[in-house]
């Protein structure tokens, strides 16, 4: 993809934050994962960069009262890969019944209940 194409897909307009989250989490979010695409990475966990943040608002501002939902991490992944086309798949996804994948059972995660 050539610089051109990337500047195109900048101006596009984005989409939105997925609610409930906060806004600032979304962007921290967004910053994080470029920073790591910036620096090499073709790929990564959206976990790991929500972990980062969770570490940012507890330890770097002493905010010991924010919370965050682990729930998020596929939300944000889709949204940003969505405002960044040009990263491609950058984050792992599965298919999601809110979305128009499958529905998965608990098999699909820690194989048969027995």
């Amino acid at each position: 993809m050539s610089i051109d194409d990337i500047a195109k897909t900048l101006k596009a307009p984005r989409p939105r934050c997925p609610f409930p989250i906060p806004l600032d989490v979304c962007h921290l979010f967004e910053k994080l994962t470029i920073d790591l695409w910036n620096a090499g990475w073709e790929h990564y966990s959206a976990d790991a960069i929500l972990h980062r943040i969770r570490w940012h608002h507890h330890v770097d501002i002493g905010d010991r009262s924010f919370k965050c939902n682990n729930n998020w991490t596929a939300h944000l992944s889709r949204w940003c890969m969505a405002c960044n086309p040009h990263m491609g798949d950058f984050f792992q996804t599965r298919a999601s019944p809110s979305n128009g994948g499958p529905r998965h059972s608990s098999e699909d995660y820690m194989g048969p209940v027995t």
